[in-house]
Formats: structure tokens, C-alpha cells, sequence
């Protein structure tokens, strides 16, 4: 019913069965895999078969429908290539002291929205420059780590969200600390 799609959201796939020979008669099975991973049996109903899931994880899946046969009709396949994608998220920077003093606890905080409709979850990692100072499990989009061994001069901060299952990573601007 559509590709790509989201995590979480319910995707149909349709299967057609149709012959030269005739009228494939309703109630016969028709069976959804992903790979190789059986995902359910739906019945034919005028020539189509039709399977409805939200569990599909975030990636690029094969999905195939299986027709079996009978002893008319010959047993047949087709597949579709589902991608599904993890919701786009924005991460924002703050620290409550800027400029800040050397030696001086600087709390920073980042905000992490997402796309879509749950509160992403994880880790952020909180970097000065290139080099992490630490990482933070995020609660309620939001995460704090507090840093208090910034040297004199500006740093170049930013915070990294790593991601979940249904959200993907996103980097903040960098925020110039200034430490006096």
C-alpha cells in the first residue's frame, strides 16, 4: 500500500492470483513472508489475498506472496520490496553558563523531536568539537550532562542523538561555549 513507509504504520500487501485457465476459487491460501520469515496466511477472495501488518522494523524487506496451488491450478509467487524508514528527528543545543568560568559546572541540554508520533529514546552523545565527553539516556526528548573540565577558549559543542528503533540519528548545530 505504499513504499516507502514508516515504522509503526500499518502496510497492506495485495496479492493477485489469476490464471489462463480459469477462476482460482475463493478461500484458497495465500502466504506473506519477509525473507524467509513466514509474516501470515490470508485467503483468497475474488482473485486477490490481501495481508495487513505495523511490525515491519526499520529497513529494506523483501516481501513475498506465496500461492501453493491445487490440483487445477499451479503454484506461483511474485514479491515486492518494502522499504520502511525510521522518522527524521532535530536535535537542538544549550548549556546553562555562557561564557562560563574555568573549573565552573556547565550543564548542557539537548532537545530531541522526532517526526513521528512517539518521544524518541536512547542516547545522546555530547562532543567538544571531535572528541566525546559523555553520553546521556534521553527522557522525555530531552538530556542533560554536566561538564565541569572545559578548558579557557571556545568550544565547539554539539550533541549527537544515536538514534532508536523508530527515530534516526540526527546532529545539533554546534554551540561556541566561551570559558573565561
Amino acid at each position: 500500500s505504499g513504499s516507502p513507509s514508516y515504522v509503526g504504520k500499518r502496510v497492506t500487501f495485495t496479492a493477485t492470483v489469476v490464471s489462463v485457465y480459469g477462476t482460482i476459487p475463493d478461500g484458497e491460501p495465500v502466504t506473506f513472508y519477509d525473507g524467509s520469515t513466514m509474516l501470515g496466511a490470508a485467503a483468497l477472495s475474488g482473485g486477490k489475498a490481501a495481508y495487513t501488518t505495523s511490525s515491519l522494523a526499520a529497513k529494506t524487506h523483501s516481501i513475498m506472496a506465496t500461492y501453493a496451488g491445487d490440483a487445477t491450478f499451479q503454484p506461483s509467487s511474485g514479491r515486492v520490496t518494502q522499504v520502511v524508514n525510521k522518522y527524521s528527528t532535530t536535535t537542538a543545543l544549550s548549556s546553562d553558563l555562557n561564557p562560563s568560568q574555568h573549573g565552573q559546572a556547565v550543564t548542557f541540554t539537548a532537545h530531541v523531536t522526532s517526526t513521528g508520533p512517539n518521544k524518541p529514546g536512547g542516547k545522546v552523545w555530547f562532543k567538544d568539537g571531535t572528541k566525546g565527553i559523555g553520553t546521556a539516556r534521553l527522557s522525555g526528548g530531552v538530556a542533560t550532562l554536566t561538564w565541569a573540565w572545559l578548558a579557557v577558549g571556545t568550544h565547539p559543542m554539539t550533541a549527537q542523538y544515536l538514534g532508536d528503533a523508530a527515530s534516526a540519528q540526527s546532529t545539533s548545530s554546534v554551540l561556541n561555549q566561551v570559558v573565561q
